[in-house]
């Protein structure tokens, strides 16, 4: 997932800083590394030095440099809430973190090597949010529905009083995880249209799950 498309996603997801981020399946961490950007009131890009608009006719230089100074200025050191990234695969967790370190937020989120269904979930409340495989690339959709199934499981025995998200490409698979989504948010991933798919995971009673325990 590229950086402009993990920002825009965490930002339709409305989260912003003021509960717990989850990101299981984090592969290579864009999710996680955004929302610590986000939760620092850092400017999305601010590591960037080229843009295409600095080529157009009448580029202000100046007053982008003051733009820039004002959102370094604006940007905080620290986050209230805890950010938790986890891969089941060892070599992603890795790379996430190096790419964490390279944009100087390691340190503001907890890797590690865990299956999906194992992250940890902290009291506090905030959102859940994974980007499984489609069948696009990796995978093959009878292979995954499994995954979704898992994820529908996943959300209702460990993350009540979150609100979970899933951004995906296939919506088939998508009904695989036998919840009905409040809200669904259409992207593009490239050429591939897809949709961040929100629910609101109830704590409690019975009435309260029996109130998302049915279809997309």
């Amino acid at each position: 997932m590229q950086e402009t498309l993990a920002a825009a996603v965490i930002m339709a997801s409305k989260w912003n800083g003021s509960g717990h981020f989850i990101n299981p399946m984090c592969g290579s961490g864009t999710l996680a590394i955004e929302a610590a950007f986000m939760g620092l009131n850092r400017a999305p890009g601010l590591l960037r030095d080229n843009f295409g608009f600095m080529h157009l006719k009448g580029f202000n230089e100046s007053l982008w440099k003051e733009l820039r100074a004002q959102a370094k200025k604006e940007a905080g050191k620290a986050v209230k809430l805890r950010i938790i990234a986890t891969d089941i695969r060892k070599e992603a967790v890795e790379a996430a973190r190096k790419n964490a370190a390279a944009a100087g937020v390691e340190h503001l989120i907890e890797f590690s090597v865990c299956d999906y269904s194992e992250t940890p979930i902290p009291d506090g409340g905030g959102i859940v949010i994974l980007n499984p495989e489609y069948g696009e690339r990796m995978g093959k959709i009878h292979e995954l529905e499994s995954v979704y199934k898992g994820i529908g499981d996943f959300f209702k025995q460990k993350c009540g009083g979150y609100t979970g998200y899933i951004f995906t490409g296939n919506f088939e698979l998508a009904k695989k995880v036998g919840l009905r989504s409040k809200r669904r948010v259409q992207f593009f991933n490239g050429g591939i249209e897809c949709r961040l798919l929100e629910y609101e995971l109830y704590a409690g009673s019975k009435k309260n799950k029996d109130a998302v325990s049915s279809t997309l």
